[in-house]
């Protein structure tokens, strides 16, 4: 029974502490710019700059310049920093995008047989990875690798025959001009 009158008592004096540190913390009507001052009468004619009162500058929290999780690259000789954008400036204009090169059979070509070069090498790759799992013992790895060559020895036929067929295209497509 002591130790809940123990933590009924100690509840009771953090929510008061609370309640106290609530109450002297400044409220935001207070932090925040007021309504702009009446307008004052000093008599006829224009206003000077000596007859208005300057208004309190509210401080703008800038973002820190990285996040705690970001990675942070120093900048290489050749670079160079994006210009500052400057309100009321008009938009920088982008750079002109490439028009699209026409897809044909031998754009094909060339790109299929770029794949099959890289899925080849990702094979041999493959074989020697194997090969390593094999004499270190491990079955479980050996058996991952078959599955990937299988897989990777599939889709690299499709590729050529694919390759075979777009040769074919190509030599009946008229030359580029």
């Amino acid at each position: 029974m002591r130790n809940r009158e123990r933590v009924m008592l100690g509840s009771a004096v953090v929510l008061v502490a609370a309640l106290i540190a609530v109450a002297w913390w400044p409220s935001r009507e207070a932090s925040s710019p007021a309504a702009p001052p009446p307008a004052r009468s000093v008599g006829p004619g224009p206003v000077t700059a000596a007859q208005v009162s300057p208004e309190r500058a509210v401080p703008v929290r800038t973002p820190d310049p990285a996040p705690p999780h970001a990675t942070v690259v120093p900048p290489s000789p050749g670079d160079v920093p994006p210009e500052p954008e400057v309100a009321n400036a008009p938009p920088q204009p982008n750079d002109a995008i490439e028009e699209e090169k026409p897809q044909t059979a031998r754009w094909k070509l060339e790109k299929t047989e770029h794949i099959a070069t890289l899925l080849g090498r990702d094979v041999s790759r493959l074989e020697g990875e194997r090969q390593e799992a094999k004499s270190r013992g491990d079955k479980a790895r050996v058996e991952q690798v078959d599955a990937l060559l299988q897989r990777h020895r599939v889709r690299l036929d499709e590729l050529r025959e694919e390759a075979r067929t777009l040769a074919e295209a190509a030599r009946d497509e008229p030359p580029e001009p």
